[in-house]
């Protein structure tokens, strides 16, 4: 019996360290941005939410106003460091950055490697077909053999694609070209593709020979957030606080609006009086 309760107690040692020492880890490595003074932003160049001046080096955009915005909140200098998609998961893991503000569609998949931040908005997705097809009214007119649709591998359109049209010839792209999917509804070679409201909008504006459907009513849609090393919990705390109070002071809104007109949504609480009267 003593045998017994020496491995049990030793059991609820370990234990208990090992739930203690996620949160000290987290909230060290806010300390060191603390003691460093400097906040290290990962950054991925993609209009007009992050842009590079190739000349000067320049960075501009709403992403990057954002994240100047909440260094200051913090008491400290952005640095920002450039990465690509490929490789900014990999920059967290390895200390490169602290945060990378490239925006990433929140899945359980991509959760299972960082920490996302609360959404900063959510993207409505459309869909893309010839100018002249009036085939489709609805997704389940879609779904037939005969019908085949293009996406780029590894997003969420896919992944919808797959669930919610499967009798359809799925065209998988494998590139990071968000607009390829419509390159191939332009050429004949797809009759559909799948990809965000702003990117089809972007693209039917310079391409007459295409359409948009289901503008007025997205398909699905998917939060945009940044990204946090997997357990900083104590950042991911300070980047949620920071963006709830950007949004509900209608900040997020005058930095956004600077650079473009609608095609997103947020997620922003009715609020009523407090405590209701009895």
């Amino acid at each position: 019996m003593k045998r017994l309760n020496l491995l049990f107690t030793t059991a609820l040692m370990v234990l208990t360290m090992l739930a203690s020492a996620a949160p000290a880890q987290a909230a060290g490595e806010l300390a060191r941005i603390t003691q460093r003074g400097e906040l290290r932003i990962g950054y991925v160049p993609s209009p007009p939410g992050t842009a590079k001046d190739p000349r000067s080096g320049e960075l501009t955009g709403f992403y990057v106003d954002i994240a100047r915005n909440i260094a200051d909140q913090m008491g400290v200098e952005p640095v920002f460091i450039e990465t690509t998609w490929a490789n900014f998961v990999a920059g967290l893991q390895s200390d490169q950055f602290d945060v990378s503000i490239a925006a990433t569609f929140a899945t359980v998949k991509r959760a299972m490697a960082v920490d996302f931040t609360r959404p900063l908005f959510y993207l409505g997705s459309v869909a893309m077909v010839g100018k002249d097809d009036t085939r489709f009214d609805s997704i389940e007119q879609m779904n037939d053999p005969s019908v085949r649709i293009a996406v780029i591998q590894g997003t969420a359109a896919e992944d919808f694609v797959r669930r919610s049209i499967p009798e359809a010839q799925l065209v998988s792209l494998a590139t990071g070209n968000l607009t390829a999917g419509f390159m191939e509804v332009v050429s004949g070679r797809a009759d559909v593709s799948f990809e965000d409201a702003f990117t089809a909008s972007q693209f039917a504006a310079q391409q007459p020979s295409v359409k948009v459907l289901f503008a007025d009513d997205p398909v699905f849609f998917l939060p945009i957030a940044w990204t946090v090393k997997q357990g900083n919990s104590a950042l991911k705390s300070v980047f949620d606080i920071a963006l709830q109070d950007l949004l509900m002071s209608g900040q997020l809104d005058r930095i956004v609006g600077a650079y473009l007109e609608g095609g997103r949504f947020v997620d922003q609480p009715n609020l009523r009086d407090f405590p209701a009267s009895l």
